[in-house]
């Protein structure tokens, strides 16, 4: 007699087993593929990333490039005119000094600072001939924050479209490994946008508004350009306050008016103290106040080099 109860566990085993069998197999066959191809895929999840970057960053772009052409429009001058000016005008840029012989530079980099702002001026009056000097101030900074964008982009678009012809990993990894400090800094280009469009202060307000209240109502007298300030008693102490004019993003020459008063006065000057706004690093309260020492001033340098010279001069 036939015992059906074992010829089905029989059966039940086989089965088991080739289950087993074909789970191994399926097993071993995405292991070499994934040996092979895992480089290949995970350049594909990077592009997707990069590529979805790309579009944000279009999109800053193109919103910045906008919002110029329609404040612009406001002094005199049609939105069509004004955006193929804009178009003409985008890839603008600046050439650092040569400083194999280092001797003179910062004096070069002055002049090349000096003439990109009267650049970028002469342009604000072509499509905005009614502009004011406030106006004249806040659409050159809305400029600059739109070629910023725009060069952000063409950057970001270079590395993804190279690495999209080679496939090669470094290329796309350099970018995607950047990406997250890349739109952190296209993401307060374009709050710096929407800020001079509308006359907003940004950044290191701290310093005028330190300085406005400490002059209070005492006679404003101009040091130089775009620079004021008063002398005034405070805590049986002789000061002098400086601040940049204003309003809007227009910072003057502090560095050069400093200077001027240093040397009108022989350096019979005892400190030189300066209020600037550091960089908050995460963890830290906002509104912390430090102190150190050395020229806290911003910017590509110069004005920081016209203090140093003079402070260290007069000692």
């Amino acid at each position: 007699m036939v015992d059906f109860s074992a010829v089905m566990s029989m059966l039940a085993m086989l089965q088991q087993n080739t289950d087993d069998w074909f789970s191994w197999m399926v097993f071993m066959l995405f292991m070499v593929i994934l040996n092979f191809y895992a480089g290949k895929l995970q350049i594909q999840v990077w592009m997707g990333q990069i590529g979805r970057a790309l579009d944000q960053l279009n999109r800053f772009r193109l919103e910045a490039e906008r919002e110029f052409v329609e404040t612009a429009s406001k002094y005199g001058k049609e939105k069509e005119k004004i955006k193929k000016a804009l178009e003409r005008f985008i890839g603008f840029f600046m050439m650092q000094p040569e400083t194999i012989d280092p001797a003179g530079a910062v004096l070069k980099l002055d002049h090349i600072v000096r003439n990109r702002e009267d650049r970028l001026n002469f342009f604000i009056k072509e499509v905005a001939p009614k502009s004011d000097d406030v106006a004249l101030a806040n659409l050159r900074d809305l400029l600059e924050s739109t070629i910023a964008l725009d060069f952000i982009f063409r950057v970001v678009r270079h590395y993804f479209v190279l690495g999209k012809k080679t496939q090669n990993m470094i290329y796309i990894a350099q970018i995607q490994m950047l990406l997250p400090e890349i739109m952190r800094m296209a993401r307060a280009y374009r709050m710096a946008a929407e800020a001079s469009k509308r006359g907003l202060p940004m950044g290191d307000g701290i310093g005028p508004l330190v300085a406005l209240r400490l002059i209070g109502n005492s006679e404003v007298i101009d040091f130089g350009e775009n620079v004021v300030g008063a002398e005034l008693d405070i805590e049986g102490r002789r000061v002098l306050v400086l601040k940049a004019k204003g309003p809007g993003g227009e910072i003057g020459r502090p560095g050069e008016a400093l200077k001027r008063i240093i040397e009108s006065r022989a350096g019979n000057v005892s400190r030189i103290m300066m209020i600037d706004a550091a960089m908050k690093l995460e963890g830290e309260k906002t509104g912390e106040i430090a102190e150190g020492v050395g020229a806290a001033i911003g910017g590509i340098g110069v004005e920081k080099w016209e203090i140093e010279e003079v402070a260290a001069k007069y000692g």
